[in-house]
């Protein structure tokens, strides 16, 4: 297999076992209303699915194109956002959720490598403040009634839940990834162009 059909292949790995392992737990959580893009549990499957690939891309391209495919997939998700949420809030949640991650991955990757045991814990706390700071961001320019904190505890929660289940699964699609070619007497390389 070449190099592009290698990093292919990780790219789909990687992604997979992100959205997976994300929309296992938001099935533990809110049951099959993950699959209703009509419902808030839908991001489960919304922000596992960008979150992985935006993850997968870091692992298998680098930095630089990883920015790219972010803006990308901000800019896919929010249009189909906008389909079931209001436009400023799809915009928000889109771009305020993917671009992140792209500091996020580079962290994952770089700077908690000597931590790999824990870095999924980095993930889901990172998601979770990340949900309440949107929440507030759209709280104030929707200029809402002040929003009781039950709503930013859940909006935590479910963030921080989105986050373990991505940060567990990317884990897992790295280690299955790069055992693959070994498995299979090939070698793929295991450093990424920055």
């Amino acid at each position: 297999m070449g190099k592009i059909g290698e990093q292919l292949l990780q790219l789909l790995i990687v992604t997979l076992f992100g959205l997976l392992g994300s929309v296992v737990i938001g099935v533990m959580t809110y049951g099959t209303e993950v699959f209703n893009p009509g419902t808030i549990a839908f991001s489960f499957v919304s922000y596992g699915l960008s979150g992985a690939f935006i993850f997968a891309f870091y692992h298998t391209r680098g930095l630089a194109e990883t920015i790219t495919a972010a803006v990308v997939t901000s800019a896919v998700q929010f249009i189909l956002g906008s389909f079931w949420i209001p436009v400023t809030d799809a915009l928000i949640w889109s771009f305020g959720v993917n671009l992140p991650i792209v500091l996020l991955a580079f962290l994952f990757e770089r700077k908690l490598a000597p931590l790999r045991a824990f870095r999924f814990l980095v993930v889901a706390v990172t998601y979770g403040f990340t949900f309440v700071i949107l929440t507030l961001v759209v709280e104030r320019l929707g200029g809402t009634s002040l929003l009781p904190p039950d709503l930013f505890r859940q909006n935590f929660t479910d963030g921080l839940l989105i986050g373990l289940g991505l940060g567990l699964g990317v884990e897992a699609g790295e280690a299955i990834g790069h055992s693959l070619p070994h498995a299979a007497g090939g070698r793929w390389p295991t450093h990424r162009p920055d």
